[in-house]
């Protein structure tokens, strides 16, 4: 049965912002995340991760490298994400790597999105997207999704008024993915 889902961003949503995170003892899960994640898996929405990762493309870290991040994050979570999926190419990267081109999978692109629904079986209209920028959030606008800009990581003014300078409000701003979920209508999904 097809229902909506919690779309999530990882870096300045799920953990501290801080630049590429290409080991797993870098990652600093955010203190009210594991506690917000539990409140939406207990209303019985699914969630998952969805991440730009042009590191691997940069030649940065490597896919198995991510694995562990997404591993250790993934146990502080509780295990509750239902997937991660992540987009490792950036344009601007070596042309070596085999991962230097556009993509629709690239946020702003909401291929990551559509992946996720189509892998999972779940419904992008009515789901929620959260994210601390506003590529992160520009994915929803092809969807009939609720937005959340959180303001745990990237200089939230600044992407709240880039939101708006390319036309679009996320449905609220909150101070981070805990406050997203005690403002929003947690009822079950359908």
């Amino acid at each position: 049965m097809t229902r909506p889902a919690v779309f999530l961003d990882r870096d300045g949503t799920l953990n501290r912002e801080r630049g590429y995170v290409v080991d797993p003892e870098q990652l600093e899960v955010l203190p009210n995340a594991p506690i917000a994640v539990r409140r939406l898996h207990r209303a019985g929405w699914p969630v998952v991760v969805v991440t730009n990762q042009s590191g691997i493309a940069k030649g940065l870290y490597s896919e198995a490298d991510l694995a562990r991040v997404h591993a250790k994050l993934h146990a502080a979570l509780d295990g509750i994400p239902r997937a991660y999926f992540h987009c490792p190419h950036h344009p601007d990267a070596p042309a070596a790597s085999g991962l230097a081109h556009a993509c629709a999978c690239r946020k702003p692109g909401d291929g990551l999105l559509r992946q996720a629904a189509r892998t999972l079986d779940l419904a992008l209209d009515g789901s929620i997207l959260v994210g601390d920028s506003a590529r992160d959030l520009l994915p929803a606008r092809t969807f009939a999704m609720r937005t959340a800009l959180v303001r745990s990581g990237k200089p939230w003014q600044h992407e709240l008024a880039r939101l708006a300078e390319l036309g679009t409000t996320p449905t609220l701003v909150a101070d981070d993915l805990l406050a997203v979920v005690d403002q929003l209508e947690l009822a079950a999904p359908r």
